[in-house]
This record gives structure tokens, C-alpha cells and sequence, in this order.
């Protein structure tokens, strides 16, 4: 439960972050930058490694485990690369293309012991931002990657995916890395979850000690605002916006930038540590009986969190609510709740999910040699459970159609057209080579007397998730086949 749980937290702090704009006009972060941003996106690839540890130990051991992997690597890049068509309606870079290719990297990491993957996550993590600083000047995709994508630019995809996009797979290696370490630990145990708050603290104050002396006594700060063209914008903006905002620049103090999603060595540090005291402390109040009831709601959504991001991205796509952010954030995270609880207690696995795990299990099965009692030969059918996640599959689908068509038969146009005519902009404009900071007059100040509008959004802050499916939950009773995959596959 306190795997799911952390994933639930990750989850609403990604809702956090695609509902509310990264900062404000004078380059000063909104409180779900300042919470979330970076920390959202790092817990949910770090509960997908923990996730994989449990999946490689179930039966058939890690052969059958990757052919899991595999099979779901190519499903959720396919899942991701469909809804990659709501980007310019949504405004948000979505993760799930990036999480397959995780995925696949993966694989090879299923043979490491600890110390190997601590390995791979340091070189990740020292290694990774150099690169993305040498490769700077390369340019960036404008949108999401679609299916078209993969058909018109595989090469592109593949840099995008990589190294030029929101979550490159260079860095992003290193959290999968270190949750395959987690996941081999006794997560059960008390001396484990105290180690794992206390070194993630440790972990994320140190980095921004590192970065403050970096940037502020050394002069890095002041190195990095003259690397900006000068304009109206002043010196002392300029570097608070470099503390929220930034993107890969020509220049080594760059990795000196604490900023959300830069990637840079502390920022990833810093991340890492906070994602693993989050694990950390969910493991402990998952222990006690009481707070383990609280937990449940959080632990559910966990569990679906796949099919809640999904359903979230169309939400968003759809314009509701727009613009009362606090509103439809409030709504987002109690309807997911409530979904997540009745769908656990009366179907189980949520319709995504289920759509993944499927294949993958049989994947398993095919490579681990997995022979099925005689029960478990002949499964009873369950017809309510394939017709509820047939019509929830099929609900999700039809608010994809009507979120890519805001002025059809919804009515609905706020955030889409808002979020349309900044994307077509951007379309215009080349892609800048050094942090592009917006200028002053980015947002326009209301008219003396009249209620402030809220900022228009913009592309994504985090993301989210793969949600990776939820830790050893418990099939309903007379589901054998379904509970014969519970067993094979616990990250499920």
C-alpha cells in the first residue's frame, strides 16, 4: 500500500502542475511549481523501477519479467503516441511515450544487483546532463509526438525521445535505476523506510546547498544572466526566472541550475531525494492500522493510475473549468478518488490497466514455461468485469473524440483555444539555442477595477505518468486467471 499510495501523491501533484501555470509574469513560481514541479514526474518513475523489482521476482523469474516488459513497453508508447494528439488542446508534454522507451532500457537492468544499478543511476545523473548540454543547440520538437510522427520522423522521434524532449530517456534512466535498487530492499521493514527518509532528505538538501554556492558566492547566477541576450526584461528577473524556468544552454554553470525539469545534476539529485523520502514515509504510515485507512483512497488511485492519467489529459483537453483552476483541480483530485475507490472495490484492475497487463502476462507466461493447474485451466468468465472495463475503455475514448473537437457537441473551448493559439506561435518562431525567458508583456494586466484573469496556460511542467501499474493488489475472489496474473505479475 505504501508503493500505491506514493504513486497516488505523484499523481495529484501532476494535476497540480498541468493545471496551473509554472509561474507568473515577473518570472515568480505558482505554489504547485514550488511543490510539485519535478518532484511529481521523478516519484512516479522511481515507484515504476520498485514496481519492476517485484515483477522480476514473481514466477518465471527475470527472462519472463522482460518479455512483461517488452510487451508492455510498446503498448504504452503506442497508448502515448494517441494521446500525444491532444498536446496542442491541453497544452501538456505528455510522459507516456517517454515511459516506454524507459521500459525497454530497462530490460538489461532486470540482471544488475544493487550495486550495479546505484552505478548506472550516478553515471546517469552525472553523465546525462552533460550530454544534454553539449546537444543544446539541438533542435526541439514544437508538439507531442503523434503516431504521424513515427511514420513521417522516426528520426526525430527518437532524438525527441531521447535527448530533446520534456523527459529525455539520457537522464531519466537513472530514477528507473535507482527504483530497481528500492525494490530489492525489504520494503517491509521499518529500518528501511527510516533510511529511506532520512537519505532522501539528506540527498535533496545537500543539492541545493551545492547549487546556492554555486550559484550565489561563485557567481554562477551572474555568469548565467549574461549568457541571455540583453532586453527589457531585468538582471534580477532574469535570474529568478532561471531559478523556475530554463531549458538547456551552451554553457557549464547551466549545471548549476536547480530549476524543475533542467535536468541538471542537481536537480535530479534533489528530485530523487525527495521522491525517496515520500516512498519512505508512505512505507511507515502505511503501517499503522488507522493511517493505512486514510492511505486506502491514495493507495486506489495508485493502483489506476494510468487510466486516471489518461482520463485526466481529455479532461483537461476538453476546456472544463478553465478557467477556475482551483475548481477544476478540487474536482480532478475528489473524482479520482471516488473512481478509483468504487472501481477497486467493485471490478479491480482498472480498463487500462487491464489492457496492458493481458498481453504482458501472457508474454510471461510464453517465456517463463508457467504450467496452469487444472483450476486455473478452465478460468470462469467474468462477464461484468470485461463489460466494465469495455465501457469505461469506451467512455475514455468517446472524451478523447469530443476533447479534439472543442467546438462540436461539448461547447467547451477555454483552455483549447488558448492553449491552440500559443502553440501556433510557437510554430512560427525557430527554436531558440539559449534559455528562452518570456518577456514582461507575456500577460497582459486587466483593466483597473476588473478581476485579474489567470494566466493562460502553457506546455507541461511534469508529467506525468507512467503510471506503472499498482504493487501486489489483491484480485476479487472467483477471478482465478486474473488472480494467477496478480501472482506473476505484482506491479500490476
Amino acid at each position: 500500500m505504501g508503493v500505491d499510495a506514493a504513486r497516488g501523491v505523484a499523481l495529484i501533484g501532476m494535476m497540480a502542475t498541468h493545471v496551473f501555470p509554472p509561474g507568473f509574469a515577473d518570472g515568480s513560481p505558482t505554489a504547485a511549481t514550488v511543490i510539485a514541479a519535478g518532484r511529481a514526474v521523478s516519484t512516479f518513475v522511481l515507484v515504476a523501477g520498485v514496481g519492476m523489482a517485484f515483477l522480476a521476482g514473481g514466477r518465471g523469474g527475470k527472462p519472463a519479467a522482460a518479455a512483461g516488459l517488452v510487451v508492455r513497453a510498446l503498448l504504452i508508447g503506442l497508448l502515448g503516441l494517441v494521446f500525444g494528439l491532444l498536446a496542442p488542446e491541453n497544452g501538456i508534454d505528455g510522459i507516456l511515450p517517454f515511459y516506454g522507451v524507459f521500459f525497454l532500457l530497462a530490460v538489461p537492468l532486470l540482471w544488475l544487483g544493487r550495486r550495479g544499478l546505484i552505478a548506472v543511476t550516478a553515471v546517469a545523473f552525472l553523465l546525462g546532463p552533460v550530454v544534454l548540454v553539449v546537444t543544446a543547440g539541438l533542435p526541439r520538437a514544437a508538439t507531442d509526438p503523434t503516431l504521424a510522427t513515427l511514420v513521417q520522423d522516426p528520426g526525430g522521434l527518437l532524438l525527441q525521445l531521447f535527448l530533446t524532449g520534456e523527459y529525455p530517456a539520457v537522464v531519466y534512466l537513472g530514477y528507473l535505476a535507482a527504483g530497481l535498487a528500492i525494490g530489492r530492499l525489504d520494503l517491509s521493514s521499518r529500518r528501511v523506510g527510516w533510511a529511506l527518509v532520512g537519505g532522501g532528505l539528506v540527498l535533496a538538501a545537500g543539492s541545493r546547498v551545492v547549487s546556492w554556492i554555486l550559484l550565489h558566492p561563485l557567481g554562477g547566477l551572474a555568469r548565467l544572466t549574461a549568457e541571455i541576450p540583453p532586453g527589457d526584461v531585468p538582471t534580477a528577473e532574469l535570474g529568478q526566472r532561471l531559478l523556475w524556468e530554463a531549458y538547456p544552454m551552451p554553457t557549464w554553470w547551466y549545471l548549476a541550475l536547480p530549476t524543475p525539469h533542467s535536468h541538471t545534476p542537481v536537480d535530479l539529485a534533489h528530485t530523487l531525494g525527495c521522491a525517496m523520502a515520500v516512498l519512505g514515509a508512505l512505507l511507515l504510515l502505511s503501517r499503522v492500522d488507522t493511517l493505512r485507512r486514510l492511505l486506502s483512497p491514495l493507495a486506489a488511485a495508485g493502483e489506476l493510475s494510468l487510466t486516471l492519467y489518461c482520463a485526466h489529459l481529455v479532461v483537461l483537453a476538453s476546456g472544463i473549468l478553465s478557467d477556475q483552476p482551483m475548481l477544476l483541480l478540487l474536482a480532478m483530485v475528489l473524482g479520482a478518488l471516488a473512481v478509483a475507490v468504487a472501481w477497486r472495490r467493485t471490478v479491480g484492475r482498472g480498463p487500462l490497466e487491464t489492457l496492458l497487463s493481458v498481453p504482458a502476462t501472457a508474454a510471461r507466461r510464453a517465456v517463463g514455461g508457467h504450467r496452469r493447474t487444472p483450476e486455473e485451466a478452465r478460468p470462469r468468465p467474468d462477464r461484468g468485469r470485461a463489460m466494465a472495463v469495455a465501457l469505461a475503455v469506451l467512455l475514455l475514448g468517446l472524451g478523447f473524440v469530443v476533447a479534439l473537437d472543442p467546438d462540436g457537441a461539448s461547447g467547451t473551448s477555454g483552455l483549447a483555444e488558448d492553449v491552440g493559439t500559443v502553440t501556433e506561435a510557437d510554430d512560427e518562431a525557430e527554436p531558440p539555442t539559449v534559455a528562452p525567458l518570456p518577456p514582461e508583456d507575456t500577460v497582459t494586466p486587466p483593466p483597473p477595477g476588473d478581476t485579474a484573469a489567470p494566466l493562460p496556460p502553457e506546455r507541461g511542467d511534469a508529467v506525468e505518468p507512467v503510471p506503472e501499474d499498482a504493487a501486489a493488489p489483491a484480485p476479487p475472489d472467483g477471478a482465478d486467471d486474473e488472480q494467477d496474473e496478480g501472482q506473476e505479475d505484482p506491479a500490476s
